[in-house]
């Protein structure tokens, strides 16, 4: 997929901040802070990090939040910004610290950085799911084989996707700052995943 130019992504954001659908705000550090930042795509910037063009609405009946993250890497004496475009969605109910990348995200150095952060319990890297496609981490090997499908990996790898679900909502996340279109195309595939879930997904060691 090509890079949207800067210029794309700033009309992109004009136009969806000039829509009374959205509710848009350039900076909001508070809501940053309602994230685990030990998770994807938060753990990539372990030195910093800073939430730009926050537009809030719905989509499909559902609340989405869309935003740009800024993440800071040192590097020797200066600091490397790598940037990300993140779609969150809720969940009906709290599900297993589970997290899912492309492997196609998965850059050098990425994998030395928590996918998922460690308070909720252990979790393990489980290459036995799946395949080459994806790159899994979960507190509940059982959970996440249940959840996992052949579509499900072929659409995270063609939409070099990574997901994570933290408590009772769903972070969706890619490379780059994407216009809000292409975050909007991002959201719709979160959903996607999210309503391809089993049933007993639902109802996990009740």
């Amino acid at each position: 997929m090509r890079l949207p130019t800067m210029f794309e992504v700033r009309k992109s954001i004009k136009r969806f901040r000039n829509d009374p659908a959205w509710t848009y705000r350039k900076r909001d550090r508070a809501y940053l802070d309602t994230f685990n930042h030990d998770g994807y795509p938060f753990s990539l910037g372990p030195d910093g990090l800073s939430l730009r063009h926050l537009m809030q609405g719905s989509l499909l009946g559902r609340e989405v939040s869309m935003f740009h993250l800024r993440a800071l890497k040192r590097s020797g004496w200066a600091h490397v910004a790598w940037s990300y475009s993140v779609a969150v969605l809720p969940l009906p109910c709290t599900l297993q610290a589970t997290a899912f990348t492309s492997r196609r995200l998965m850059l050098p150095g990425r994998e030395k950085r928590p996918a998922l952060p460690r308070t909720p319990g252990r979790f393990r890297d489980l290459t036995e799911i799946g395949t080459h496609l994806v790159h899994c981490h979960s507190e509940d090997v059982d959970f996440a084989a249940l959840i996992n499908t052949y579509a499900l990996e072929r659409l995270m790898h063609k939409a070099q996707l990574g997901w994570r679900i933290e408590g009772s909502r769903m972070i969706g996340w890619t490379d780059g700052r994407k216009t809000y279109e292409n975050l909007l195309s991002l959201a719709e595939a979160v959903a996607s995943i999210i309503d391809g879930f089993p049933e007993e997904a639902w109802h996990w060691k009740e």
